[in-house]
């Protein structure tokens, strides 16, 4: 999705259900419909929690972001899925990774 980060596509897929395997023109109807409120609760709760402190992030403030503490899947390869208990899998897309729950996002 252009214009939002990998971390935070990765969290709103995860949320709305859907695969980063999938082509953006087949996400419509309820699939669609479940992505906008999920991209925009992932947002929130990053600005809430001060963004994501992964490598050189810190808020304006020099204390770090807390966000990363509550990523269902981002950095988060091998471990239970939140919701099912199935491992959360990698692939890399143009470059850059994308983390998801295969039992379900789909």
């Amino acid at each position: 999705m252009a214009g939002l980060g990998n971390i935070y596509v990765c969290e709103a897929l995860f949320r709305a259900g859907i695969s980063p395997r999938r082509l953006a023109a087949s996400v419509a109807g309820t699939r669609a419909a479940r992505l906008v409120p999920a991209i925009k609760a992932v947002l929130a709760e990053s600005i809430g929690a001060g963004g994501s402190s992964l490598r050189d992030y810190v808020r304006a403030d020099g204390e770090l972001g807390r966000f990363q503490d509550t990523f269902a899947v981002y950095g988060r390869e091998g471990a239970p899925c939140p919701h099912c208990g199935a491992p959360i899998q990698r692939i890399v897309q143009s470059g850059r990774s994308s983390f998801f729950c295969a039992r379900r996002q789909r």
